[in-house]
């Protein structure tokens, strides 16, 4: 019969192995104990119902293009990654055009988390000319880091605004987004997020500051029709 080695396969003591199992066991109880329970909020708002077809001076047309996707990988993942998606287009008296998008998540995780913009736009074939930081002041509640994009395809220039809010925040950048979801998720909270974003065709890049200015008036005037209606949704109250 072969002998087995034992320096191959050491014997575990009874201590040793208790101390194995007492690390195991702590390991899962600490698992359990830091995985989010708490939900930011307690069911998915109907966005189709909620954000108004006609407000202010803007009332919902037909879309004149075909929007941009919330993902890079088209509407299958979109259904995936986000619980309500609403694409719309709205005109003003004077012919202004806007394209609002949002896509809220009840849950963000590290593994699911809001797609940027930017990212999306260049997976679909546009080029992005510039990227820029916005600070709004929509409301009375907390400033909104929102950021600026312009775009570009063969077909049109687009000027872009948007912002991501996830839990009480606004992150800019990926990195930003995963701290938050750490820090909160290591207080047991389970975060909602929503991209607000959005966007105008124009003809030439000198119209983009002007385009900006009309996109954020137009996010106000959202803003403020929906803030008693969908609290903690679309920005983030102190």
């Amino acid at each position: 019969m072969m002998q087995i080695n034992m320096f191959i396969f050491p014997q575990i003591t009874q201590r040793k192995s208790l101390l194995v199992a007492a690390f195991l066991i702590l390991a899962a109880l600490s698992a359990i104990k830091l995985t989010p329970t708490t939900h930011a909020v307690n069911s998915t708002p109907d966005l189709d119902a909620l954000i108004p077809v006609k407000f202010g001076g803007w009332e919902q047309i037909a879309d004149p293009f075909t929007q941009v996707s919330l993902t890079t990988g088209g509407n299958d993942l979109a259904s995936q990654l986000y619980d309500k998606i609403l694409m719309r287009t709205y005109a003003n008296k004077s012919g202004d055009r806007i394209m609002l998008a949002l896509a809220y998540a009840r849950e963000q995780k590290q593994d699911i988390k809001i797609h940027r913009p930017e990212v999306c736009y260049v997976a679909q074939g546009f080029q992005l000319l510039s990227k820029s930081n916005n600070t709004m002041h929509l409301s009375s509640e907390k400033p909104i880091k929102a950021l600026r994009l312009l775009v570009s395809n063969q077909r049109r220039y687009e000027t872009v605004s948007y912002w991501i809010r996830i839990g009480d925040d606004y992150p800019t950048s990926g990195m930003s987004a995963r701290l938050k979801i750490l820090r909160d998720g290591l207080k047991g909270k389970v975060l909602d997020g929503i991209l607000v974003r959005v966007s105008t065709a124009i003809s030439d890049p000198t119209e983009a500051d002007d385009a900006y200015k009309k996109q954020e008036a137009f996010l106000m005037e959202l803003v403020s029709e929906t803030k008693l209606a969908i609290p903690n949704i679309l920005i983030a109250e102190k």
